[in-house]
């Protein structure tokens, strides 16, 4: 009944925008309430579906600021009207890889329209739909990555690091819209996932093809953020193959792994030839230098603007970090959006001065869960290729992607004071060498003698009686 008013009182856009919404959750609520089951954690479930609630709110203000704030200046827009001609033209059965409307734009955005035109089969022409979907995208990029963190470092606190990933302002407004950043978010969220796998003490070979579409995935929008991940996964499976086989690793998981590193050569020489294509290396004068000489550049004009801390040198990477990650402060806003984006670092700046014991911790145990270590050689790449963008919008719009690994060490267990050991689940096990749970920790400790007397799988010494003992 409600459909069929909205139907009759609503534009098209807003009416299949609210089925869209109302047929995601729908589909999504079963599979939260799965996975809170098999966390055996009720609060868990709330904690996704407020998750959700929240990626609805965002995509609703992300909507409102692209059309009302920024007067519909920015790209979804044209993504829109690009992918309803190109869903018009599949349905007259006419077919182009190419969206009408934009033909002078990159290849990459190009086939933010081809995904679009496919959504659009299916709602009909609504970016309010499309909206949705790409936001729905993201939100299932971010549960992965929080599932990655659960299978790789278990002595994690997964919670917290869920958290971070649903409810902070960057990773609910800016993935929440017609954008690359959804679609970025998914493939960075699959090839995390795949990447635990493939690093775990148990590795299976279906992850091998998990990260290959993945990658995929990462190479149909941003070739070089794909050529990154498959340069962290070869540093972080090698400190894993290496380190598994000094400590008596299973054969199965060396295997795999000595297959995965193979298949990360051939990926490797797939994903730079498109990266080089991407850049428009033609000769030793172009290039990735050129290229990101260019984007310095480009990105360097408008309000926004700023001295870009373009890494040529060692020297210039602590400062390079500081610009990516936690730029503009709060003098340098501009602006109602640069504003927020300042506060908002102001608020990552707490966390990570307050968290500072989870850092140390977290590099710590990085020698012994390679998964770490990929998280970490991901992020300082993306530092380094990012400190060529000298505009604080662009910035704080593409870091977004940056800070859902960011987080992962917000999240690893701290060091405790003045002993350097790992807190809580991290504490370490004398009989196994390994890491206690919080159930083990809570058992009593009992001394030599307590546990030489009491031993339940044996009967019980007899008790002599008085009379036979002589004095």
């Amino acid at each position: 009944m409600a459909a069929g008013v909205g139907l009759n009182r609503l534009a098209f856009d807003a009416w299949s925008g609210i089925l869209t919404v109302t047929a995601l959750v729908a589909l999504t609520i079963p599979v939260l309430t799965w996975l809170a089951r098999k966390e055996g954690d009720p609060d868990l479930a709330r904690l996704l579906m407020w998750g959700m609630i929240a990626t609805i709110a965002g995509a609703l203000v992300r909507y409102f600021f692209v059309t009302v704030i920024y007067e519909d200046s920015a790209d979804a827009g044209k993504y829109s009207f690009a992918a309803g001609q190109l869903a018009r033209l599949m349905k007259q059965g006419t077919f182009t890889s190419v969206p009408p409307g934009l033909e002078s734009f990159p290849a990459e955005s190009q086939r933010i329209g081809l995904v679009l035109a496919f959504v659009y089969l299916v709602t009909g022409t609504s970016r309010w739909a499309g909206s949705m979907v790409f936001a729905w995208f993201a939100f299932g990029g971010r549960l992965l990555m929080w599932r990655a963190l659960r299978r790789a470092v278990p002595e994690a606190d997964d919670k917290r690091y869920l958290l971070l990933l649903l409810f902070f302002p960057s990773l609910v407004f800016w993935p929440s819209s017609i954008g690359k950043e959804a679609l970025m978010i998914l493939a960075l969220g699959v090839v995390s996932y795949a990447a635990a796998q493939l690093l775990s003490e148990r590795v299976s070979a279906s992850s091998i093809a998990l990260f290959v579409a993945g990658l995929a995935g990462l190479l149909f929008i941003r070739p070089h953020l794909a050529a990154i991940g498959v340069g962290a996964l070869g540093v972080a499976s090698l400190v894993g193959t290496l380190g598994g086989l000094g400590k008596g690793a299973r054969l199965k998981s060396t295997a795999v792994r000595v297959v995965a590193l193979a298949v990360l050569v051939v990926a490797a020489a797939v994903v730079f030839s498109q990266t080089a294509k991407f850049f428009g290396a033609s000769g030793e004068d172009g290039g990735v230098a050129e290229v990101l000489d260019s984007t310095l550049k480009q990105t360097s004009i408008g309000g926004s603007a700023f001295d870009a801390p373009a890494v040529t040198s060692p020297l210039d990477i602590p400062w390079a970090f500081v610009t990516v990650i936690f730029r503009p402060f709060l003098w340098e806003a501009s602006g109602a959006s640069t504003l927020v984006a300042a506060l908002e670092s102001v608020v990552l700046l707490g966390l990570i001065v307050t968290g500072w014991r989870r850092l140390v911790g977290g590099l710590k145990l990085s020698l012994r869960r390679p998964y770490l270590v990929f998280v970490l050689t991901f992020t300082g790449a993306f530092v380094m290729a990012f400190s060529y963008i000298g505009n604080f919008g662009i910035l704080a719009r593409q870091r977004s992607i940056m800070l859902a690994l960011v987080f992962v060490f917000l999240a690893t267990p701290p060091i405790e004071k003045g002993r350097g050991l790992l807190l809580k689940r991290s504490s370490r096990s004398e009989k196994t060498g390994g890491f206690r749970t919080d159930d083990e920790r809570a058992r009593p400790v009992l001394s030599a003698v307590q546990l030489g007397a009491s031993r339940p799988e044996h009967d019980p010494p007899p008790i002599r009686s008085a009379s036979k003992v002589k004095l």
